[in-house]
C-alpha cells in the first residue's frame, strides 16, 4: 500500500485517545514500581549523580601510561580500588564511583574520577580519613610490576615498558639484595629494561620477594591527588536553578503559544510537555540511568525539540480551523485532518534526528552517550505528544464547549463534497 493511500485512510487518531493517554501512564507505573525496588534494595530510587547528591573528586595522572587500549583496565582498576576501600577495622567505606572521564593525552593524560561520600561519612571524615586513603590506595595503580624469569641459578627481572637509569638500577638492586638472601652479580641489560642477578634456590616466595623488591614508584608518570568537592548546598542550587529554568522554559512557551494561536492550543501544549518530561524521567528510572546536569540540558533540549512539532500541528489545526471546507465541523474532526495532514513531517523529522542521536550514543564516549539516552527518549516521547496527547486535549477542551449538531462521518463527507466543487 502507497504511503499516500495511507494518509487518506482516517484512523479516528483523537476518538482512541484513551488508548494514547494508557500508554505513558503504564510506562509511568512500571518507572514507579523499579523505583520502589531499587528504593529497597539499593536506598535509592533514582541514581542521582554528584551533581545533585554531593560528593568529591580526584585526579589521577597516569601521562603516556594512558592510552586507547589501557583506558579500559585503568578505569576498572581505579574503580575497583575505590570501592573496595575498607576502614583499618576491615569495614567496607561503601564507596561509589559515580563517573570516571578521561581528560588530556601524552604527558598530561589523567583519569578525573568522581565519587559518591561513603554513607553517614561527614565532610570532617570523608577529608581526614577516607580521601587520603583514596590517595593512598590508588597509589597501586602507579606501580610498574616487573615479570621474573629464572634458569637455575640465574634470575632475570624484567621491565617491559620502563627504561632504568642509573639510580633505579642501584636502588632496585639493593631491595633485591636485602629481599633475597645471597643475592649477587647484579648486571644491567644493554636496553637498560632487565636487571639479571645470580641466587639459588627458587620458589613461589622467592618470585614474590623479588617481585615486590623490584617494583618501582613510578611517581613521575602517575599520581593521585584530591581535585575537588561537591557539596550538598551546590547540589540544592543546581536543582533549583534547573527546576526554574525548565519552569520558565514552560511559561514562555505557553504565553507564545497562546499569543500566537489560542489560549486552548497554550494549555494543550504545555500537557504534552509535561508528559514529555515525566517520560524523560520514568526512561531514566527504568534503566536506573543516572540523573546530572547533563540530564537537564538533554531536558531543556527536548522542551525546544517537542514544542515544535506541537506548533506545527497545531498551525495546520488553525489553517484547517477557519476553512470554509471545515466551517461547521467537530473539533475532533478538524484534529484528526490536522494530524494526518502533518504526520509524515513529523515522523521524518524526528527518525532524521533519532538516527544522528543513535549514532552518538552508539559510537560516543560514555560522558556523551549519558547525554544522548536522555534525548532519545524526549525524541520518541515528543513526537509521540505531538501527534496523539495534545492534538487530542485540543479536541477535547474545544468539543465541550459547543454542541454540534452533525456527526464528524457527515462533516466529512461535506468536506469532499466542497473539495470536488
Amino acid at each position: 500500500m502507497k504511503i499516500s493511500n495511507l494518509l487518506e485512510k482516517d484512523f479516528k487518531i483523537v476518538e482512541k485517545k484513551k488508548i494514547w493517554f494508557i500508554i505513558p501512564a503504564c510506562i509511568v507505573a512500571v518507572a514507579i514500581a523499579v523505583m520502589v525496588i531499587f528504593g529497597v534494595t539499593t536506598g535509592e530510587p533514582l541514581n542521582l549523580g554528584m551533581d545533585f547528591t554531593g560528593g568529591y573528586t580526584i585526579n589521577v595522572s597516569l601521562s603516556t601510561k594512558l592510552t586507547d587500549s589501557t583506558y579500559q583496565t585503568y578505569t576498572e582498576q581505579v574503580t575497583d580500588i575505590i570501592e573496595a576501600l575498607k576502614d583499618e577495622n576491615g569495614n567496607s567505606y561503601g564507596l561509589k564511583v559515580a563517573n570516571i572521564q578521561r581528560q588530556g593525552s601524552g604527558d598530561t593524560a589523567a583519569l578525573y574520577v568522581k565519587y559518591k561520600a561513603a554513607p553517614d561519612a561527614d565532610d570532617a571524615r570523608m577529608n581526614d580519613e577516607i580521601n587520603p586513603a583514596i590517595e593512598e590506595a590508588l597509589g597501586e595503580v602507579f606501580k610498574i610490576i616487573p615479570a621474573v624469569t629464572s634458569e637455575g641459578d640465574n634470575h632475570t627481572v624484567t621491565y617491559s615498558d620502563f627504561r632504568l637509569v642509573d639510580d633505579t638500577f642501584k636502588q632496585k638492586s639493593e631491595s633485591i639484595k636485602a629481599a633475597v638472601s645471597g643475592a649477587s652479580g647484579f648486571a644491567l641489560s644493554d636496553d637498560r629494561k632487565s636487571i639479571t642477578f645470580t641466587a639459588s634456590g627458587v620458589s613461589e616466595s622467592f618470585v614474590a620477594d623479588v617481585i615486590k623488591a623490584a617494583t618501582i614508584d613510578d611517581r613521575y608518570s602517575g599520581q593521585a591527588r584530591k581535585s575537588d568537592s561537591v557539596s550538598a548546598t551546590v547540589s540544592g542550587e543546581l536543582l533549583t536553578d534547573a527546576l526554574l529554568a525548565i519552569s520558565l522554559a514552560i511559561v514562555l512557551m505557553l504565553v507564545y503559544i497562546a499569543f500566537r494561536f489560542e489560549v486552548s492550543s497554550g494549555l494543550s501544549a504545555i500537557v504534552a510537555l509535561l508528559h514529555d518530561i515525566i517520560i524523560m524521567f520514568s526512561f531514566m528510572a527504568i534503566f536506573h540511568i543516572e540523573i546530572s546536569s547533563t540530564f537537564i540540558a538533554a531536558l531543556i533540549t527536548i522542551l525546544g525539540y517537542s514544542i515544535n512539532n506541537t506548533i506545527i500541528v497545531f498551525d495546520r489545526i488553525r489553517e484547517n480551523s477557519k476553512s470554509l471546507y471545515y466551517k461547521n465541523s467537530t473539533a475532533t474532526f478538524i484534529a484528526n485532518q490536522s494530524i494526518r495532514e502533518t504526520l509524515m513531517r513529523s515522523i521524518n523529522t524526528s527518525i532524521t534526528t533519532l538516527i544522528t542521536i543513535a549514532m552518538v550514543a552508539i559510537i560516543g564516549v560514555p560522558s556523551i552517550r549519558v547525554f544522548a539516552l536522555p534525548i532519545i527518549a524526549g525524541l520518541l516521547a515528543g513526537t509521540f505528544s505531538s501527534i496523539f496527547i495534545s492534538p487530542s486535549i485540543w479536541a477535547m477542551w474545544k468539543d465541550r464547549k459547543r454542541k454540534l449538531p452533525k456527526s464528524d462521518k457527515e462533516k466529512k463527507t461535506e468536506g469532499k463534497k466542497a473539495a470536488v466543487a
